[in-house]
């Protein structure tokens, strides 16, 4: 039995509860109740948030149990996706998380199926890397994420506040290079971020949204991604796209997907042309084995997946 809990899996957010005869979804009640020999694992939507954290509660009881968890959250691969048409659209499925780092996929040295499916349905092209050297029509794009988000929980973590940690890496990029920079704005958080702190730095800022939704960044992402010398970034998914665009990035987390085709310090920023010469191959492999549909889930097949790895 797979035990979903009513908050911990949102489904005010929009997430679809799997159908299969394994999963059940119970009020917070009803899990205490429950024998928990009788319990293989638990089932829930994102992480407990460092800000956000009404269903802390609940988290703390599935992580009291012991009991694996699997976690849904929003695909790697989401470009063109319509996030109301749940049965088209794919859910990233995890152990215990859904980042990069902390999530078990047991998706190690995956074949090439699912990519090849995934990239002719989103019409995915693999561009080759832009190892152009910077010119005065090129910028470093900041991609910026959802202040409020769980993936930014590391950070937190580590006692430092978002907005004070964009403007000490802006200044750190400012001692190593004069290239520009161009912030780019989470879009759901465009109209809510003070803007002032950025003018300050003397940096541009991005009016490009047009088109995003709430799963992706539409093609005004692509239009920063034009001009982009490379990118530098927290963990946003949105390098994910920058990668597959041929666009280098510095990752400054870990728990990015992209992080195994990316570098990881600022340094590299000194140089004219960053030789960008990551092989992308086995890792769209790999990705592509995080995501699946919900008819997929509805199958069993994914937490069967999912399972017999915990258990290995």
């Amino acid at each position: 039995m797979i035990l979903g809990i009513e908050g911990s899996f949102r489904l005010e957010m929009g997430w679809v509860f799997p159908t299969h005869k394994d999963f059940k979804l119970v009020t917070f009640d009803e899990a205490k109740r429950y024998d928990m020999n009788n319990v293989d694992a638990f089932i829930q939507t994102n992480v407990l948030g460092r800000i956000k954290n009404k269903m802390i509660d609940q988290h703390n009881f599935i992580e009291s149990t012991g009991k694996p968890r699997i976690v849904v959250e929003q695909a790697v691969f989401r470009k063109g996706i319509d996030f109301d048409n749940p049965y088209y659209y794919y859910y990233k499925v995890g152990l215990n998380h859904f980042t990069y780092n902390e999530g078990k996929f047991y998706n190690h040295n995956s074949p090439g199926d699912r990519w090849k499916k995934i990239q002719k349905e989103q019409d995915i092209e693999i561009k080759p890397w832009r190892n152009n050297d910077y010119d005065d029509s090129q910028y470093i794009l900041f991609l910026l994420q959802n202040p409020l988000d769980t993936s930014l929980n590391p950070l937190i973590d580590r006692g430092e506040e978002y907005d004070k940690w964009i403007i000490k890496i802006i200044r750190q990029i400012r001692q190593i290079t004069s290239k520009k920079i161009r912030v780019r704005l989470h879009p759901r958080f465009q109209d809510r971020f003070n803007k002032d702190i950025l003018v300050q730095e003397n940096v541009e800022i991005s009016e490009n949204y047009a088109g995003w939704n709430k799963t992706n960044g539409g093609q005004s992402l692509y239009d920063d991604l034009q001009k982009a010398w490379c990118c530098v970034t927290f963990s946003s998914n949105a390098a994910t796209e920058a990668v597959c665009e041929g666009v280098p990035v510095i990752n400054l987390d870990n728990s990015s997907f992209s992080f195994p085709v990316s570098y990881h310090t600022l340094d590299v920023l000194n140089e004219v042309n960053l030789r960008c010469d990551f092989d992308r191959t086995q890792w769209l492999h790999d990705c592509a084995y995080t995501q699946w549909t919900l008819n997929e889930i509805n199958s069993g097949i994914v937490h069967k997946r999912l399972l017999d790895g915990y258990r290995a």
